[in-house]
């Protein structure tokens, strides 16, 4: 695992004293920090070099960070994209996860919970994605529907059918590890971020419908409810 200082994240945010006082701050928990100033330039700072995680705002010129999360992700789906922005409707963030975003914070948190945040997606960036439920092949069987836990990639038959995000197969990857059992919404979310991390059930329910969609047949096995919980079955 790289020390925190081996650690780089791409900040792109169209206000500088905001992009300033943010990579200060990364910087004071020992990050290593580029910056953009708009969704073009992270697109190409982020082909450029790889970053560990990246944190896109919304609102941007020249390409806003929808846009800019979906360029990156026709590249790479595994690198961690966090949102930071000021606009905190419901419809953004799912918009966000549909576009293989991992995480959506607003602005206005306290500080110490943007941090958080932004740490357990670099601790996430630097799990094996696959732990102890991919077979020798590291792959995870479930059915017809196979999933690579290292390219992420999903067959279903033997034919690609898409990859899942770096939270999908996180998800994934926790359920299979107690196939059977149910995991309430608060017990997923502490499993994916640590206790004590806030995030609405409205985001995890996203991302989990997205997983189900992606596991074609597969899907059947996994059981999703707001007030059940999560569960995959034997």
């Amino acid at each position: 695992m790289k020390a925190k200082g081996d650690i780089e994240i791409l900040l792109a945010d169209d206000e500088r004293a905001f992009r300033s006082g943010m990579k200060a701050l990364l910087e004071s928990e020992g990050f290593a920090v580029r910056t953009a100033r708009d969704g073009e330039a992270a697109v190409r700072k982020f082909a450029e070099r790889v970053p560990d995680v990246v944190i896109l705002d919304v609102m941007m010129p020249r390409m806003n960070g929808f846009r800019a999360c979906e360029e990156i992700r026709k590249t790479d789906r595994r690198v961690p994209v966090v949102f930071l922005t000021a606009k905190d409707g419901e419809v953004d963030q799912v918009r966000a996860l549909g576009l293989g975003a991992d995480d959506y914070v607003s602005k206005s948190a306290p500080e110490a919970l943007l941090v958080a945040r932004i740490r357990r997606a670099v601790e996430r960036s630097r799990e094996l994605v696959a732990g102890r439920a991919a077979d020798a092949d590291g792959c995870m069987h479930l059915g017809q529907t196979t999933v690579d836990m290292t390219s992420l990639e999903v067959t279903v038959g033997g034919e690609s059918a898409g990859r899942l995000t770096k939270t999908e197969a996180d998800i994934l990857r926790i359920l299979a590890g107690r196939r059977g059992q149910h995991f309430s919404t608060d017990e997923l979310i502490a499993a994916l971020r640590g206790d004590g991390f806030a995030c609405e059930d409205t985001m995890l329910y996203v991302h989990v419908s997205n997983l189900r969609r992606k596991l074609g047949p597969a899907a059947a096995l996994l059981s999703t409810s707001r007030n059940a919980g999560y569960s995959l079955s034997r």
